[in-house]
């Protein structure tokens, strides 16, 4: 397991930057193929300031967050965190278990990421699309990601969350945010069946919808169930997945593109 841990740690980047090209290309042709929504506008420029935003935030982690995580892993290394990770359970358990943690602590983030105001904030820039595509995964403010990695990387140590899980999860979630943005048509048998166990686009299009009631619906990051234990779910929009309206509730234009607009959003003064 060490070995393991070792080398997926050390290859993480690199692991995450080909999932992001391979998987982010292949459901950008699936989207053109069979979209779920027709008529989406002002895809190049929407593609820029997406993929804008997410190479600001590699910067960003790259240079801020990236000394402070490596420190915070030799620290619980050498000091032995406990929770999770100090059980007698076999690693399989401990994995599984800490994979699902790190799930329900990312789904509590981003319950508050809507309930605080300073924190909608900086959230609401990925909301601000009003599209909805593969791009939209990676359309997040620096400070945000930052932050909510921050309060991650803060919250699992504390629960004990073995590096591996952690590391696992990176992947999955990478792998998974791209799907349940991307704009392609699932069957409705097969969405049905998979949204028990796996946040479907369908699912999470809902919580991009411009009313409040949808808005604040299915925070799910990977797994559905917390949604189901919180009684945040929602089914389907009331208008439909092609008539429903996304971006922010004040309707004021704020997700017009612009790279340096979505930079300063959090910053403009207003609330949900």
């Amino acid at each position: 397991m060490a070995r393991t841990l070792e080398t997926l740690l050390h290859h993480l980047d690199t692991v995450q930057y080909v999932l992001l090209l391979l998987g982010g290309g292949l459901l950008a042709l699936l989207e053109r193929g069979w979209p779920r929504r027709q008529g989406q506008r002002g895809a190049p420029t929407r593609w820029v300031v997406n993929l804008g935003l997410y190479g600001a935030g590699v910067a960003l982690m790259a240079t801020v967050f990236g000394p402070l995580q490596d420190a915070a892993i030799r620290l619980g290394s050498a000091a032995g965190w406990s929770g999770l990770v100090a059980t007698a359970w076999p690693d399989a358990v401990k994995i599984a278990l800490g994979v699902m943690l790190v799930d329900l602590v990312q789904f509590g983030l981003h319950w508050l990421a809507h309930a605080i105001p300073l924190l909608w904030r900086l959230h609401q820039v990925h909301h601000a699309d009003e599209a909805m595509d593969v791009s939209t995964s990676v359309r997040h403010h620096p400070l945000e990601v930052i932050v909510l990695a921050s309060l991650t990387l803060m919250l699992c140590a504390a629960l004990g969350v073995p590096l591996l899980a952690l590391a696992l999860y990176a992947v999955l979630q990478l792998a998974h945010t791209l799907f349940c943005h991307a704009n392609i048509a699932l069957p409705p048998a097969l969405d049905r069946w998979l949204r028990l166990v796996l946040v479907t686009p369908d699912m999470h299009r809902v919580h991009h919808s411009v009313r409040l009631d949808e808005g604040n619906a299915n925070f799910s990051m990977v797994f559905p169930w917390w949604d189901h234990l919180f009684r945040t779910y929602c089914a389907q929009p009331a208008q439909g997945h092609q008539a429903m309206r996304l971006g922010l509730a004040d309707g004021e234009g704020r997700g017009e593109p612009g790279l340096w607009r979505a930079l300063w959003l959090p910053f403009a003064g207003r609330e949900r």
